[in-house]
């Protein structure tokens, strides 16, 4: 069982992580050292340069409390500020120089092994694919160079074949053939016709977000890492695997994530990864999380899934309402019920502590720029039967 700790500029509640209904706070020892860090700490907001500052100081403080032989840390603002920040060439260096500059102080202050892991190049928006002359409701999956058609009429299959901006359509049922999408869960996800963008063209939901998007993830088939660990992988999916083999090892790992930072930017020494697969970009949000940690595609049952379907309606008892997860089906994240000590600190609201379910699990609840505290995820029954 998870509970959640929600502080809110120092107000406190705790909810269950399936229902979240309301739990008092009596006789629960493991909560001590959630509610006090979480205190320590207030989120500084998503745009806020001390936002990079809080993320170190955040996981330094779980690291002296609780010291997991497993740490996973995320800088997701550097994507936040150049998606909704018009910055230019230097601002985005001096970007990149601050958040690599946090990460590894959070290094230089421990005794972790760190693993710094981008999200690859982001690129100004040029041109944006027009979705006008479509009668059903399009919408942009998790990869940004892919979208799709949800209700289409009989008019928008012969309307997408001659669209400027996309270089490629498949049918639903081409789509699920190719990919293997046969489980419920992925089947009602699936949008009818399935859009992919030509090289230089952005799909966007701008008019959901109510802001106006300034940048996205390049569409490159790879990202840079760096370590000082032998054997560092080059594929995403390989990871997983590498950290394990580590951990079994004895070792101490950080596994931290810098978004917005561009190739040229990371450390000397990193190395090239492959981040695609039949024309899929982990590249960002729940794919890459997903891919990065658990080795886990799209296509994987349950979650991650790469489409949200405006139509589906929340159902009266849905679960994990205040997680990313969307079925009991967890997908092994990395840091669940291990038989050693797993802590995360992030940024990348939502997505992050569902691929990693570590025994603590603390990040900004944040939604679209509206900061509302820091959420903490408790592995209560792992906890209890060890503290």
């Amino acid at each position: 069982m998870y509970e959640i700790l929600l502080d809110v500029n120092g107000w406190q509640g705790l909810f269950d992580f399936q229902t979240g209904e309301a739990l008092p706070f009596e006789n629960k020892p493991y909560l001590e050292l959630a509610k006090e860090v979480s205190k320590r700490h207030p989120y500084p907001g998503d745009l806020n340069p001390d936002v990079f500052k809080w993320t170190t100081d955040f996981a330094l403080d779980v690291a002296r409390e609780y010291d997991p032989q497993l740490m996973l840390i995320s800088y997701a603002n550097g994507m936040i500020t150049r998606v909704n920040s018009k910055i230019g060439a230097e601002e985005t260096r001096d970007l990149a120089a601050k958040i690599l500059s946090e990460a590894f102080r959070f290094a230089d202050e421990t005794d972790y092994e760190p693993i710094i892991v981008s999200t690859g190049n982001m690129e100004k928006i040029d041109k944006v694919f027009n979705a006008d002359d479509l009668e059903g409701y399009f919408n942009v999956s998790a990869d940004s160079h892919i979208g799709g058609v949800f209700g289409a009429t009989e008019k928008d299959y012969e309307t997408v074949q001659n669209m400027v901006g996309i270089k490629s359509v498949m049918t639903r049922n081409e789509f699920v053939k190719k990919f293997g999408l046969f489980d419920d869960y992925a089947l009602e996800r699936t949008p009818d016709i399935v859009l992919f963008a030509d090289d230089d063209y952005a799909l966007t939901n701008t008019g959901n977000r109510g802001t106006t998007l300034e940048e996205i993830c390049e569409k490159k088939k790879t990202l840079k890492a760096y370590s000082k660990l032998l054997g560092l992988p080059n594929d995403i999916f390989e990871f997983r695997a590498f950290i394990d083999s580590q951990l079994k090892n004895g070792k101490k790992i950080a596994v931290i994530v810098v978004e917005g930072i561009d190739d040229d930017c990371m450390p000397a020494g990193s190395i090239d990864v492959n981040r695609e697969e039949d024309g899929i970009y982990y590249s960002e949000g729940v794919l890459f999380y997903y891919a990065l940690l658990n080795a886990k595609r799209f296509n994987s049952v349950g979650m991650p899934y790469i489409f949200h379907n405006p139509f589906i309606k929340k159902k009266p008892g849905a679960r994990y309402s205040y997680s990313y997860i969307k079925t009991d089906e967890f997908q092994n994240p990395i840091g669940f019920n291990r038989d050693f000590k797993t802590a995360s600190v992030g940024t990348r609201s939502g997505i992050f502590h569902s691929a990693c379910m570590c025994d603590y699990s603390f990040e900004c609840h944040c939604r679209g720029l509206a900061e509302s505290g820091v959420l903490t995820f408790v592995n209560s029954e792992k906890l209890r039967s060890t503290l």
